[in-house]
């Protein structure tokens, strides 16, 4: 059986609140590990969701995703794109833009095109790690689900 919205609706209740407990978990990790500042977190998963796009990282182990030398040029992103996708006020995005850059999480590429770091993944591995237990706990409670399902339980 596949993990699809048909499923997920079937097993909704055993589902959510594993998912709420687990995304509880993570979200004051993050908030934790960015300082109380969410924006901060949202600006930088955004330019990291063009550094490591799915096409780039699909086939990385975790291991390789933690190794600083990747080959692959980013999707291009600045900072109006970043406002504009994430609702974030212009200046806001500026402000956090300059505290990820003066953190060494961000640098800046040809025409202003912004990139997270290797420094980013080692210092935010705290943060990577949750969001691992995260998904571990989500696609546990549905396999459960499914288990419990087979077996007529």
């Amino acid at each position: 059986m596949t993990f699809d919205q048909d499923s997920l609706t079937a097993h909704f209740g055993r589902i959510w609140p594993v998912h709420n407990d687990a995304f509880c978990e993570l979200l004051v990790t993050l908030r934790r590990q960015f300082g109380g500042d969410l924006d901060r977190m949202l600006v930088l998963a955004v330019i990291g969701s063009r550094t490591l796009s799915q096409g780039r990282i699909d086939r990385m182990s975790y291991d390789q995703f933690m190794d600083s030398r990747r080959a692959d040029e980013p999707a291009p992103i600045n900072l109006q794109s970043i406002a504009d996708y994430s609702g974030i006020p212009r200046e806001t995005v500026r402000r956090k833009l300059h505290d990820l850059e003066r953190a060494g999480w961000i640098t800046r590429r040809d025409k202003g095109y912004l990139v997270a770091t290797a420094k980013a993944a080692v210092d935010l591995e705290p943060a990577t790690r949750a969001t691992m237990r995260y998904l571990l706990a989500v696609v546990g409670a549905w396999r459960e689900a499914i288990s419990e399902q087979k077996s007529g339980s």
